[in-house]
């Protein structure tokens, strides 16, 4: 790693050391820099648990970042409110790998890559940042930051998933025991599984390979919500399962 990405790999690591965010360093020269970023904090901090990956719409290019060690939390969660930046909540579909794909250069084809996985299930990601005056800050070093990822919280589990309407699926979001959000759909990819095979195959030719246990969480169906400590949060697809999490 050349200096730069060396120096913003440590302040990152002391950010979340600390609980002190950061000024960004430097302009962020190209996507190679910010995956260099991601892996330098993830080697420091252990295997990594799994990935997140998003995609704004059904043919945009997926966004990736690592879910570092420790980061997957069972349903019923409790965070610290208090002590987290900002506290985002975002309602998700994800997976567990239930089959290694060690590295290689190969690409890895949709069938192959859903072959590797097991069952869906209802996630709620966490949101939270490493990086001071985040809403000014360019996207890519949000993604640096991987993509603020604070935790992900494993909710009811999902087994028959391949058949699944995913554009009418029924998604709610329950703060306080109100309804906040209550839809069909909303998932920019419409198809989880588009960025869930993306992310596979870049796992692969690119980050080390996937492991068996690792989860792969595939972006918000209901927006990135912003709530204060004493919130309790749930999140549900209508007769697929549910998830909560208090702060």
């Amino acid at each position: 790693m050349s200096q730069d990405i060396a120096n913003a790999v440590q302040r990152l690591l002391e950010a979340r050391r600390t609980g002190r965010q950061i000024a960004v360093p430097f302009a962020m020269p190209d996507r190679a820099a910010v995956y260099a970023i991601q892996d330098g904090v993830a080697k420091a901090t252990g295997p990594v648990s799994g990935w997140k990956v998003g995609a704004r719409t059904p043919t945009a290019d997926p966004n990736p970042a690592p879910l570092l060690a420790g980061a997957l939390v069972k349903s019923p969660a409790t965070f610290d409110g208090k002590a987290m930046h900002m506290i985002g909540v975002e309602v998700e579909i994800s997976f567990h790998i239930a089959k290694d794909i060690p590295a290689r250069e190969a690409p890895v084809g949709r069938d192959e890559a859903l072959a590797a996985v097991g069952d869906a299930f209802v996630g709620m990601e966490i949101v939270d940042t490493r990086l001071a005056d985040f809403k000014n800050a360019e996207p890519e070093w949000l993604l640096a930051d991987n993509q603020m990822n604070h935790a992900l919280v494993i909710g009811g589990s999902i087994r028959d998933w391949k058949g699944l309407d995913w554009a009418n699926l029924q998604v709610r979001q329950i703060i306080d025991g109100k309804v906040e959000v209550d839809q069909k759909g909303g998932l920019g990819s419409v198809d989880p599984t588009r960025p869930l095979a993306w992310m596979i195959d870049h796992a692969v030719r690119r980050r080390g390979g996937i492991r068996k246990g690792q989860a792969i969480t595939t972006g918000s169906w209901t927006g990135l919500r912003y709530y204060p400590p004493g919130t309790r949060a749930r999140g549900e697809f209508v007769g697929l399962g549910a998830v909560e999490a208090s702060f």
